[in-house]
């Protein structure tokens, strides 16, 4: 059975693939997908550590981040600019959410700046410019994860 990681990352390359030949709803459908694996394996309310303890919460965070940003910029393309905004908005406020409710381990609470950090950088980004519609921007970030 695949793990977490390896079905996340196998989302993210179908969406990737997608994203490059231009097959945003494919390629959205894919993201999603990517980020409903990812909640099912999110820390429950008042808890640190994942569901799956194979996957520790650093990982889990820059998972997220990134299928956050590969669907926003997808969102994007297909010229669905609130959505797109909103996406980056309620991420960031949850990751927020999360650094305050409780203490964290100096690791995750660091993993959660870093990605807040890149999460804010793309919402700036985004809202002042649209990119044009050959420009590909996107990628997956996986070689973050070791």
């Amino acid at each position: 059975m695949m793990d977490v990681l390896e079905h996340w990352k196998a989302w993210i390359t179908q969406a990737n693939r997608a994203f490059a030949y231009d097959q945003f709803e494919l390629a959205c459908n894919c993201y999603q997908q990517a980020l409903t694996l990812l909640a099912e394996h999110w820390p429950p309310a008042g808890r640190g550590e994942p569901v799956d303890r194979a996957l520790d919460s650093e990982s889990l965070i820059v998972c997220l981040s990134i299928s956050v940003q590969n669907l926003a910029e997808t969102y994007a393309r297909q010229g669905r600019r609130r959505r797109c905004l909103g996406l980056l908005k309620r991420t960031l406020r949850q990751f927020s959410q999360w650094q305050q409710r409780q203490p964290l381990p100096m690791e995750v609470d660091a993993a959660l700046l870093q990605e807040r950090s890149r999460l804010w950088r793309e919402l700036c980004r985004l809202e002042q410019t649209q990119a044009p519609p050959g420009h590909h921007s996107i990628a997956c970030h996986c070689a973050r994860l070791h």
